[in-house]
């Protein structure tokens, strides 16, 4: 947050969303006003995210955590049946194009918490959305290694550019 505020040349959040009030607002500028209001009134961080009521919801917080990295960060939402958050985390920090995901790793945890359900989300810093060969690769390879374990990979979501691209929404993954 500091830094997006340095950048903007901001002392606050509420400097920050008075100077996009003060401008012409596009598509994009509204969904970047409505991030930080939300940010700015509280609405949103880890201890607030306790179910996922729905995609904008999701995307706001993920957009929050992960979304103005200089590095690549792969996440991981645990959910109950009910989407019920059981747990989150960051699992893997990469460098500018790439970060390492260990399948194993994702099973421990997901075992851990016992979750039915997980959503997958990265960055990509370069603010491109394409999901790369390895990306697509790798998801299809965790989505059928949780399959054995009766969880559903519910979700993958790149960020980047202030936009995402979803792996469920582009029929990359299917329930």
């Amino acid at each position: 947050m500091k830094k997006i505020l340095k950048f903007l040349k901001c002392k606050d959040i509420d400097e920050v969303v008075s100077k996009i009030k003060s401008y012409e607002i596009n598509e994009e500028l509204s969904q970047f006003k409505e991030l930080m209001t939300t940010i700015s009134k509280g609405n949103i961080g880890k201890k607030d995210l306790t179910t996922v009521k729905g995609k904008t919801e999701l995307l706001n917080y993920l957009r929050s955590d992960i979304g103005f990295k200089n590095l690549e960060e792969f996440k991981v939402i645990y959910l109950s049946s009910s989407n019920r958050l059981l747990g989150e985390e960051t699992l893997f920090r990469g460098t500018i194009d790439r970060s390492v995901v260990y399948p194993r790793l994702i099973v421990e945890r997901a075992l851990k918490y016992a979750t039915k359900g997980i959503i997958f989300a990265h960055n990509h810093p370069s603010g491109s959305l394409t999901p790369s060969r390895k990306d697509i690769e790798l998801t299809t390879e965790l989505k059928e290694l949780l399959e054995v374990i009766d969880i559903k990979l519910l979700d993958h979501i790149i960020l980047g550019e202030g936009d995402y691209f979803s792996f469920y929404d582009n029929g990359l993954i299917e329930h």
